[in-house]
């Protein structure tokens, strides 16, 4: 049996300016499955939902990280809440929505689904974490993985 290992990975003409190659590795986590997961939030403070470390291989590959979170609002007032959501890198914010609508109206909660995607370079081989973390834009009770579940790919590509 044969077995082929690299840390990266070319085209055979090489990559024109500024592409990035191939996927060195890939990591994945997700959070929650309906009620069992579900995890309530009613601050302005960040809370962690799911976190995943990896450790490229080389400090020019860079990490293209995917993410998709479940929540809705519970507040039963009239008042319209919005849901923050940011990615850490080691502690510190590197994307964020400060304002993606997560809303209750006329008696309904509305479950949304919200996504993203960020292409990062942490110029390090040594162990990367990342954390997705969510907040409400006014402290009223949000749900995170209440109806479903989140989830966050991270992924090296060669540069």
């Amino acid at each position: 049996m044969s077995e082929l290992r690299t840390n990266k990975i070319y085209p055979r003409d090489g990559l024109p300016a500024g592409a990035s190659g191939g996927i060195i590795q890939l990591k994945f986590n997700s959070s929650g499955t309906g009620s069992g997961g579900a995890i309530t939030i009613n601050s302005t403070t960040f809370t962690d939902i799911i976190e995943l470390s990896i450790t490229p291989t080389s400090a020019s590959n860079k990490i293209y990280m995917i993410f998709n979170l479940n929540a809705n609002n519970e507040d039963s007032s009239s008042s319209l809440d919005r849901l923050k959501m940011r990615v850490l890198r080691n502690g510190s914010s590197i994307w964020h929505v400060d304002e993606a609508l997560v809303s209750y109206d006329n008696g309904n909660i509305h479950v949304q689904g919200l996504r993203g995607s960020y292409l990062d370079s942490p110029a390090s081989t040594s162990s990367v974490t990342y954390k997705l973390q969510v907040a409400s834009s006014h402290g009223n009770t949000l749900n995170v993985n209440n109806n479903g579940r989140s989830d966050f790919t991270l992924m090296e590509v060669s540069g």
